[in-house]
């Protein structure tokens, strides 16, 4: 058996979640209001980037150990990007140092 395919991989928008934390408050806008997700989208974790069908499910969520975790490892060092890994690979701009000589 695999896994439920109900289970979103939360680890696959870390840093876009990351970076939405950080804005400001006035940067922030308000919910619209969508049908298509569970409780027309109004109750919302940043967090962990999930919808909840009312407010009494979304404030049993904020209380479980997954959520906690979550909210520390968002409050942590920023997520590692693409161009994190690209340059890891060494498939970034070369860094040859700092130029010693002008030729």
């Amino acid at each position: 058996m695999g896994k439920c395919p109900n289970r979103k991989n939360l680890g696959s928008r870390d840093d876009a979640v990351y970076d939405e934390i950080q804005k400001p408050e006035s940067e922030k806008n308000p919910l619209p209001f969508d049908e298509d997700l569970p409780g027309m989208g109004q109750f919302y974790c940043l967090h962990c980037d999930r919808y909840f069908a009312n407010v009494s499910v979304r404030d049993e969520h904020f209380k479980t150990k997954r959520h906690r975790k979550r909210v520390k490892e968002m409050m942590g060092s920023k997520p590692h990007t693409q161009l994190d890994a690209d340059l890891a690979a060494g498939m970034g701009m070369p860094d040859n140092g700092p130029k010693l000589m002008s030729v």
